[in-house]
């Protein structure tokens, strides 16, 4: 399972677009600090390839899916706070920024909580989709996948990232 500095990882890889949009917004009045967004954003994509490889790396175990349901649409939803940067914030003045931190740490501890793990954009471009399945054993199920479909009765190798949420192993 993910360390806790992996979840915080993750989730920052999850708003890598956000980061580079505020960066573009702010260039032009705050110089080279409006870059570190962008930079904490680089650094939480190699989190992600980080967790990808040791993921990559695991021992599998194997399921076999008896019903499936697509949830990409999920992360459709989760885009819904980049539209922050659009709201005309004005970043040079503190109060906007503190707001704005507080709001993504009660974001982070969500996230973290509820095990949101896969609900992250990057992992959307990066080719993966994500199931609910339920196994032959009748337990529900959410697995990343890099494959756009799965059937009833595959049997899937994967590795366990958290509670009933798993990665399939390539």
């Amino acid at each position: 399972m993910p360390s806790f500095a992996m979840r915080i990882s993750l989730f920052l890889s999850s708003y890598f677009p956000l980061f580079i949009i505020f960066s573009i917004q702010n260039y032009s009045t705050h110089g080279f600090k409006a870059l570190i967004p962008a930079i904490i954003g680089i650094v939480s994509l190699t989190g992600l390839a980080i967790f990808l490889r040791w993921a990559s790396n695991s021992s599998p175990r194997s399921i076999t899916v008896s019903s499936i349901q697509r949830k990409d649409a999920e992360v459709m939803a989760y885009i819904a706070s980049y539209l922050i940067p659009f709201m005309g914030l004005d970043f040079s003045k503190v109060e906007n920024l503190i707001s704005l931190l507080v709001f993504f740490f009660i974001l982070m501890v969500i996230y973290i909580n509820s095990n949101l793990i896969h609900i992250n954009p990057m992992l959307n471009i990066a080719g993966y989709h994500v199931y609910e399945i339920e196994t032959d054993a009748g337990v529900t199920q959410t697995i990343i996948s890099k494959k756009r479909r799965l059937a009833r009765g595959c049997h899937i190798s994967v590795i366990m990232i958290d509670d009933n949420l798993f990665l399939e192993k390539q």
